[in-house]
């Protein structure tokens, strides 16, 4: 594009340097009048310009109907990048209230799973302590069925002991003779 625009101003800007250069060529010292020297340069003037416009015209008007049409299309797809972004904008609008409301979503049921399990422990919770007072409860039973056997062991054995001494106390000497007397005749009796 730029190529064509040089190809297009050079032979016009070259055109206008030669024409410079002739009049910058001309003597110093003469006098000018109207009709000898201005006539000449005003006519090379207009031949110029008119070579000019006439060379230049189409490529000129080329160029800025090709810079128009340029613009026009930087503008179109302007106007699209411009939709382009829009929609892009709402979707992504569109995702994040969908995202929000997908958090809040998991958030409640968050909420729900964890008043569940929370139930769900406080019944396993209750549940082991009423084991573990059953487990008190037997062991305790059986500590005291134990302690009961000791104690009425305990009980009989001072009991044997403490008639032991009573017998030893009010059996005499003869009772005792009596006593050992009988128990032989029943054991002698029967064999």
């Amino acid at each position: 594009m730029m190529k064509n625009k040089i190809k297009i101003l050079l032979p016009g800007l070259l055109s206008l340097t030669i024409a410079a250069t002739a009049v910058a060529s001309g003597g110093g010292n003469e006098q000018y009048t109207f009709m000898g020297d201005w006539l000449p340069r005003l006519v090379n003037f207009a031949i110029i310009v008119g070579a000019l416009f006439y060379f230049l015209r189409k490529p000129v008007r080329d160029m800025f109907k090709n810079r128009t049409a340029e613009i026009a299309k930087a503008m179109e797809e302007s106007r699209d990048a411009r939709e382009r972004a829009l929609a892009a904008l709402t979707e992504m609008e569109r995702k994040a209230r969908e995202m929000d409301a997908e958090t809040r979503t998991m958030i409640a049921d968050a909420q729900v799973r964890g008043e569940k399990d929370k139930q769900a422990l406080v019944e396993e919770g209750k549940k082991i302590v009423r084991d573990i007072q059953e487990q008190v409860k037997t062991g305790v039973d059986i500590e005291v069925q134990k302690a009961k056997a000791e104690l009425a062991i305990e009980a009989s054995r001072l009991a044997v002991d403490l008639a032991e001494r009573k017998i030893k106390d009010t059996i005499t000497g003869q009772d005792h003779e009596r006593i050992v007397k009988d128990y032989i005749a029943s054991v002698g009796g029967r064999g």
